[in-house]
């Protein structure tokens, strides 16, 4: 998969790593935002305000992580088990 990094640059990404980069950005995001939500509760008694700014910070780390992850493509693995589920009429 080629990656274009900026409009002179692309790089060229191995699958395996391409889903291993996916797969660490994926715990990038839930470890940095389970840590910013814990802060959120620790200084609740500081102010709606500053609970506000930690909600923004969430929000922001959940988009930038987000585009870097949509960049990197579909994980694969997900689709493959995904279409293995039985779906059973109702």
């Amino acid at each position: 998969m080629r990656l274009k990094v900026l409009p002179y640059v692309t790089v060229e990404v191995d699958d395996h790593v391409r889903l291993r980069l996916r797969s660490v950005a994926e715990r990038l995001r839930l470890s940095v935002r389970a840590h910013l939500l814990s802060a959120a509760d620790d200084v609740d008694t500081a102010g709606e305000r500053v609970r506000d700014r930690f909600g923004a910070a969430v929000e922001r780390v959940d988009d930038a992580v987000g585009r870097v992850a949509d960049r990197l493509g579909p994980d694969t693995r997900a689709d493959k088990a995904d279409a293995g589920d039985r779906v059973e009429a109702g």
